[in-house]
């Protein structure tokens, strides 16, 4: 079981460090085209059709979930949806890599530091120190991607592209989008009462995990994800994009975006219960630190950062020591 556990959760790792380049390779579509198909895919239809097999009639237990606590999830299901926006926009203005380096980065330390505060139980010392070595070093790791993305930056002002005008406000979206990971897990909090239900009905605890998401993904951040992409389609006149000859490329490559982009929360799932007790913190550890690493091959792989070594070690010294706060910050959890 903890073989095959391993197995799904390199395939979960895969898929988060993958989705991405259908967000930078997306012609022949425009990004606003991509990004509308990208989400009815991934944040309506697969989490729909995945909870359908799982568990059928699933929406009985989100009716039958109090209203409010269903509009706190999918309120922060929004606020997720605009930081998911910014991801998107991140990837096509400064790159696969860099992007999900930041965005990770900033995603951790807001993702350790909020249970400590919400929680009413008082931690541990052990605790605590492992906590403060780990986002330390998840600091450490931020300002060097930083580095690493201004030295690219300004290197690229001495070729004949240029500096990339796009690549301050692509570095702030790296940074807001971050926090998104935040109101994407306490929105999964709220709204865990579906899943909670679920269970009491006899479901499966692995399947009922599922429908969480559809409160989150699906009510909340479909609709500023959605509603964004609308509104550029009609500004830029670009309906025609699903008409255009040649549209069944843009077609495929978005909607593989979508089903890549919710199969890595899916897969996830299925790996943590594979993993049994090691998956707290073999899952969480391997499944983010083998997404960031495949996400940075492929920036590697297609050229993100050719010609500008200086900027490249700084790239891959801040990977390295984001995957080592990772196992400290898992270590952390268990004591």
């Amino acid at each position: 079981m903890l073989a095959g556990g391993i197995a799904v959760l390199v395939l979960a790792g895969f898929f988060q460090g993958t989705y991405g380049l259908g967000m930078k390779k997306y012609e022949p579509f425009s990004w606003e085209a991509m990004w509308a198909v990208f989400s009815i895919v991934g944040m309506v239809i697969t989490p729909c059709v995945w909870a359908s097999i799982t568990v059928p009639g699933f929406f009985q237990y989100i009716a039958a979930a109090p209203a409010q606590t269903i509009l706190m999830a999918a309120f922060c299901g929004f606020f997720w949806g605009v930081s998911a926006i910014g991801f998107g926009k991140a990837i096509d203005y400064i790159g696969i890599s860099l992007t999900n380096g930041i965005a990770y980065g900033v995603s951790c330390i807001v993702g350790a530091l909020v249970p400590l505060f919400l929680s009413s139980k008082v931690p541990s010392s052990a605790y605590v120190t492992g906590l403060v070595i780990g986002i330390v070093l998840l600091v450490i790791g931020l300002v060097l991607f930083t580095k690493a993305g201004l030295l690219r930056d300004a290197q690229g002002a001495n070729t004949e592209k240029g500096r990339d005008p796009r690549f301050k406000t692509g570095l702030i979206l790296a940074f807001v989008s971050g926090l998104g990971g935040a109101a994407q897990n306490i929105g999964f909090t709220y709204a865990g009462v579906t899943s909670q239900l679920a269970v009491a009905n006899g479901v499966s605890a692995t399947n009922a995990a599922v429908i969480p998401w559809i409160v989150v993904v699906s009510m909340g951040g479909f609709i500023a994800n959605i509603g964004y992409a609308l509104v550029l389609l009609a500004k830029n006149k670009n309906f025609h994009n699903y008409t255009d000859k040649g549209c069944g490329v843009g077609y495929a490559k978005s909607a593989l975006t979508g089903i890549a982009w919710y199969a890595a929360l899916g897969v996830y799932g299925i790996a943590t219960v594979l993993l049994g007790g090691f998956g707290p913190v073999v899952g969480w550890i391997g499944f983010n630190a083998l997404g960031l690493i495949i996400a940075n091959a492929w920036g590697l792989k297609d050229g993100e950062w050719d010609g500008f070594e200086k900027a490249k070690k700084f790239l891959l010294s801040a990977d390295a020591i984001l995957v080592v706060s990772l196992v400290i910050l898992g270590i952390s959890n268990t004591l």
